[in-house]
């Protein structure tokens, strides 16, 4: 199948590609069928989730793994029933981006992740109740907590007492 696209080009595709949201994504629930294309083989963080009902609608998706290493989304009981998996852990995540041209300004939604299983490609958005994750933060103030973790650091570090 061929999908043509007003900002990715042509983009040749099989109906066995499609991830499928039954109930859309949230302020797009008429749009079930997407694919997900790496922008950049040597690059594959940023994605995007293209509509192939509506090619001039795609969004910018992240691992939100990436930017957030302990970032472990708990989904109800219904949820993952619904997605055909026992766990939250059975899943792959993606966070939407907001993207500006400074990539450190950019903002990125934890608090709703797109749920997909990889084994049947069937996906949900979610909303994490009960979550400190966020509606919108900024990809820079991630990158920043996320080296901090990594290496160890605390502000305070150098401070005699």
């Amino acid at each position: 199948m061929k999908l043509i696209t007003t900002d990715y080009g042509d983009i040749q595709y099989e109906k066995e590609d499609l991830i499928l949201f039954s109930d859309g994504l949230f302020g797009f629930t008429d749009l079930t069928e997407y694919l997900l294309i790496c922008l950049n083989d040597e690059d594959n963080s940023l994605l995007i989730l293209q509509s192939t009902q509506r090619p001039e609608i795609s969004f910018a998706v992240i691992n939100p793994v990436l930017l957030c290493p302990d970032y472990s989304p708990v989904l109800t009981p219904e949820e993952l029933f619904s997605m055909g998996v026992k766990d939250s852990e059975d899943l792959s995540y993606y966070a939407i981006c907001i993207v500006k041209k400074d990539l450190q300004d950019s903002m990125v939604n934890l608090k709703c992740p797109l749920a997909i299983n990889p084994q049947t490609l069937k996906g949900m958005q979610v909303i994490l109740e009960g979550s400190y994750y966020q509606f919108r933060h900024r990809i820079g103030d991630l990158l920043q907590d996320s080296e901090n973790t990594e290496s160890g650091s605390e502000t305070n570090a150098d401070i005699e007492t």
